[in-house]
């Protein structure tokens, strides 16, 4: 079950790879190290005021849907959550505003201005998808993930190429996609929520659920990209197009392998502690914790070890010596918020604890932002990196401390240490093989390592790699 999943969501993961890899080539090539840190800014932010206003009923959108359907109350459920993102992005468009009106720079202000047109078609998008993964409507989630990302990043980069959008142009490439994909789903969920209404006591439990869900996705956006003002404070825009750019290249790829292995065992967990009980969850926590750590722990070790030729093949000249310093440490930051993100805190989401989830995320907020204090001034942009892989540690011993009293989640050690031996090997067979620089380095290593990787995976039977194989062999056996 988990595999087929696996392999539906994959297209979705794959065109969000390819496109922020994209993006990263084409952007610190088109634009400049501050137009790129201007741009870098303007996400964050856009980020922040997005999940505050607007997140808390995308989570209850997902959380809520099942039990809605058992109930026969779908349609209902449906037009609520409808009502609840309107409210909810206006607010966000006035945020949005709020922080544009007291924006000194001219460049910023813009790409902020093109980030506000996102505000208004987005929250409709990404609640149909919420619900689209919580029913397990695989085909339908990926097919409309490939069409945004690779729809934006085609028209984001070719408008920063033919017009003079500067760090705007990716903003305004995402809205046009959105406008068409909101429509479609919009005019899917009413039709699915004919004969329903807006029902008032579904707001309650849907903000006590959502709210704290979103000020937790806050704090760990500032944890994640918050040091960006800081490093823009003490360093300069130049210095955040640096760290965006190696940060760009490292966190995304190994958290949308995260997002891949969370969007086929999530709805798992979720279906399992709804229907049987805990029992029935822990065992199903136990194998999405090892599709999670066998899917992403190679990934963040190979970006360490291609850092170089990764860096010299995707990034621009201006950025790219910099950017290769930082690409293994936060290669290893995206693998531990990886299990922050989508599997410690699903002991909260499934026990409803999101408030003391939010509650907790304040203390490594505060650590990150103390620690950027510090460390700046004194080291440099590596105080940033530094920083950032510390709090996300302290994150993750927090969570998975305090979560375990509420939801049993599994630890399966052994398998744990399979994986770090498969991907020790992999290490000492890339770090031995000559640097030649460039693309055909990159290529030799990436490969070289993939295979190295998947022989020792099967030699230490991770995950029951073995038998896996073997039935898949049999099975194309006996077809022939």
């Amino acid at each position: 079950m988990m595999l087929r999943r696996l392999l539906g969501y994959f297209p979705a993961s794959l065109a969000g790879g390819l496109a922020s890899f994209g993006a990263v080539y084409a952007l610190t090539r088109l634009l400049s190290p501050a137009e790129y840190g201007f741009y870098a800014l303007a996400l964050t932010t856009m980020g922040i005021v997005y999940t505050v206003s607007v997140t808390w009923a995308e989570a209850a959108a997902y959380r809520f849907s099942g039990a809605a359907r058992d109930q026969g109350a779908q349609a209902d459920h449906i037009r609520t959550v409808m009502g609840l993102l309107a409210i909810s992005a206006m607010i966000a468009v006035a945020l949005l505003t709020c922080v544009i009106l007291i924006t000194t720079d001219p460049v910023l202000r813009i790409a902020l201005i093109a980030a506000t047109s996102t505000m208004a078609l987005a929250p409709l998008l990404n609640a149909a998808q919420e619900m689209n993964r919580a029913h397990h409507r695989v085909s339908r989630y990926s097919t409309l993930r490939v069409i945004q990302d690779v729809g934006a990043f085609a028209i984001g980069t070719t408008l920063a190429w033919l017009t003079g959008l500067g760090p705007a142009a990716p903003f305004v490439g995402l809205a046009c996609v959105l406008a068409l994909l909101a429509v479609v789903e919009g005019s899917r969920l009413w039709r699915e929520s004919r004969g329903g209404r807006f029902d008032r006591a579904r707001v309650r439990p849907y903000l006590a659920y959502g709210v704290p869900v979103a000020l937790a996705l806050a704090l760990n956006i500032a944890l994640d990209a918050g040091d960006r003002f800081m490093i823009a404070l003490f360093l300069g825009p130049e210095a955040v197009g640096v760290y965006a750019a190696g940060y760009g290249i490292a966190d995304k790829t190994v958290g949308l392998l995260c997002i891949w292995a969370a969007a086929a065992g999530g709805p798992m967990m979720m279906a399992a502690w709804e229907r049987e009980g805990p029992e029935a969850m822990h065992a199903v926590s136990a194998q999405a914790a090892r599709t999670l750590m066998l899917i992403a722990a190679p990934a963040a070790t190979g970006l360490a070890l291609v850092a170089q030729p990764l860096s010299e093949v995707m990034i621009g000249e201006d950025m790219r010596d910099q950017a290769a310093r930082i690409i293994p440490w936060i290669a290893l930051s995206g693998l531990i918020n990886g299990f922050v993100l989508h599997y410690v805190s699903e002991a909260f989401q499934l026990s409803r604890r999101t408030g003391l989830r939010a509650g907790l995320m304040v203390i490594p907020a505060v650590a990150n932002v103390a620690l950027n204090c510090v460390l700046l001034p004194w080291i440099g942009l590596m105080g940033a990196v530094y920083a950032t892989v510390a709090c996300y540690a302290l994150a993750l011993v927090l969570l998975a401390s305090v979560g375990r009293r509420h939801a049993p989640l599994a630890w399966p050690w052994i398998d744990f240490l399979r994986i770090a031996g498969a991907c020790a090997a992999m290490a000492v067979v890339v770090s031995l093989t000559p640097a030649i620089g460039g693309l055909p380095e990159l290529l030799v290593k990436a490969c070289l390592g993939a295979g190295v990787y998947i022989l020792a995976a099967l030699a230490f039977n991770v995950a029951g790699a073995r038998h896996v194989t073997q039935q898949f062999i049999q099975r194309r056996a006996q077809r022939v």
